[in-house]
């Protein structure tokens, strides 16, 4: 009898040490705003109205994900993540219906070893872009202006990555990615790559991240998913002439922050260039014979089939008025380059919000903007475009909870 009580408690030791020595949880954001929308155009003409809608992510994307790690001893551990992203107004399914969309992966991590992830995921742009720019605040309303989002602001992945960060040395931390393009016969075909480093150490922190792809084909496009939202990395486009393995997308942020203790000051830089664009479309826009155009594809667009080289200034100040309240302010202009135009284009965003922490979990905001346009078409906040370069402002009012 005495031996059997023994037996169990050393098992039921064991057991409870493997329990401690691995873990799996299960997290999420749930997301919804009411948005406004004054001036988008209905399709019918010339004519533009206001549009009242129920949006999902307007704090931060939704998503539900499934993330565990075993410790292997050594101060090693294996780790897996497995996150989808979906609409909180009608449960669609984001980032392409992909069931695992906005990340799967498995890997290693440590402090002395650092994170090497294989899978799906996010690049160091989006570890950068998260730290200083105006993302987490806006989410989907500013992503059009980052050139939609061809800056990669957004968080946009890449398949078949091998991504790898350093520990961190007293706040100094350095990343390679990868992406495989697997075309049989081309390395270079579908090809990403990224890398990048960050300090943040007290109030002060800087980093920067660069990333580029690889022009696809048909059968084997690019490993980079967010290369669709411009033009320079379609293999259907007549505007694009480039050539299987050729580079077809440059960006870099450079970012950084101060913070005062009940202000926080930021801001990002950030270039976008799409060298395989060759074919101009006019020296300017004519909104007389054409009132609306597809951003990221058609001509004098944020990532459109004539726009080579954008530039993205997104600075603002985050102010906790009490403990549970925080203003967030921002100011983001973004410039364009067209070829054969003469002029660039510009848009020019001002947008503002509050943010009332209810509990460590459920947060209320509110948030409003506007934004102009000058040689370009005006891409919109989220909710439709307002045709031309006309203004378009919105407000919003939301509920995030988080688990």
């Amino acid at each position: 009898m005495k031996k059997g009580v023994l037996a169990f408690s050393v098992m039921a030791a064991c057991a409870g040490m493997a329990q401690a020595q691995s873990s799996v949880s299960i997290y999420g954001i749930v997301d919804s705003a009411v948005v406004n929308t004054f001036k988008v155009a209905t399709g019918t003409g010339r004519d533009t109205g206001n549009q009242a809608a129920l949006n999902s992510g307007g704090l931060q994307a939704s998503r539900i994900g499934f993330r565990g790690k075993e410790d292997l001893g050594g101060g090693l551990n294996a780790e897996f993540g497995l996150e989808n992203g979906f609409s909180v107004d009608n449960g669609a399914a984001l980032q392409s219906g992909a069931l695992f969309g906005r990340r799967s992966i498995v890997g290693l991590s440590g402090s002395s070893f650092g994170t090497l992830h294989l899978g799906r995921r996010k690049d160091f742009t989006d570890e950068i872009a998260g730290a200083y720019s105006s993302i987490t605040p806006y989410s989907g309303f500013i992503t059009a202006i980052h050139a939609n989002n061809l800056d990669r602001i957004g968080g946009n992945r890449a398949n078949n990555m091998i991504y790898y960060s350093t520990p961190t040395w007293s706040g100094f931390r350095a990343n390679v990615s990868y992406g495989f393009g697997e075309a049989a016969g081309s390395i270079a075909t579908g090809q990403s790559l990224g890398y990048g480093a960050n300090y943040d150490n007290g109030p002060f922190g800087i980093g920067f991240g660069y990333w580029q792809s690889k022009l696809g084909t048909a059968a084997n496009p690019t490993s980079d998913q967010g290369a669709g939202s411009g033009a320079g990395c379609s293999t259907t486009l007549a505007s694009n002439t480039g050539k299987a393995g050729q580079t077809c997308i440059k960006t870099w942020i450079l970012g950084t922050h101060y913070d005062f203790g009940k202000i926080n000051l930021r801001g990002t830089y950030s270039q976008v260039k799409q060298p395989l664009l060759v074919t101009g479309s006019g020296a300017a826009p004519n909104f007389n014979t054409t009132f609306s155009a597809t951003t990221g594809t058609a001509a004098f667009t944020a990532g459109g089939s004539n726009n080579s080289k954008a530039q993205i200034l997104d600075v603002g100040a985050d102010i906790e008025l009490m403990s549970a309240l925080t203003l967030t302010t921002s100011f983001i202009q973004s410039r364009y380059d067209f070829i054969g135009s003469p002029n660039k284009g510009k848009l020019t965003m001002y947008i503002a919000g509050l943010q009332y922490y209810m509990s460590k979990r459920t947060t209320l905001y509110t948030t409003a903007g506007t934004q102009g346009a000058s040689g370009m078409y005006n891409p919109g906040v989220g909710t439709g475009s307002p045709g031309a370069d006309n203004r378009t402002t919105f407000v919003a009012a939301g509920i995030r909870h988080t688990f």
